[in-house]
């Protein structure tokens, strides 16, 4: 009985470190690509239906952005890339955030888009 109750209580010591350690870090993870946003409006949220480049397309999911590829969304628009970043997901919600710059007085858009945990600088 005794030694039954030593390794549960190592288990779960073992556990309450690893739940207190990987948080952290995620947490710290997430801080560090929102404070790369601070002056962005979130100014939609959206599901990215499919993709489309000069060489190939594919229907329903997303694989990243490479360069110029455009990303379609379900209500009919599209965002193109304007960097290279790889992750899978399958119609996954896209969070669009864009921040007002002027430059020799007109309206320009920075566009960034947040999937997952993965933002990518966009261009219309």
């Amino acid at each position: 009985m005794g030694i039954y109750r030593l390794t549960r209580s190592i288990i779960l010591l073992s556990l309450f470190f690893l739940f207190m350690i990987f948080p952290s870090t995620a947490l710290s993870d997430c801080i560090d690509e929102l404070d790369d946003l601070v002056g962005y409006t979130i100014v939609d949220s959206k599901t990215i239906t499919g993709w489309y480049d000069d060489d190939e397309k594919e229907e329903g999911s997303f694989n990243g952005c490479s360069h110029g590829r455009a990303i379609r969304f379900s209500d009919g628009t599209r965002l193109i890339c304007a960097e290279y970043g790889y992750m899978y997901a399958y119609r996954p919600t896209a969070i669009i955030l864009a921040r007002e710059i002027l430059f020799k007085g007109k309206k320009l858009y920075d566009i960034k888009m947040m999937v997952e945990d993965e933002i990518y600088d966009m261009r219309r």
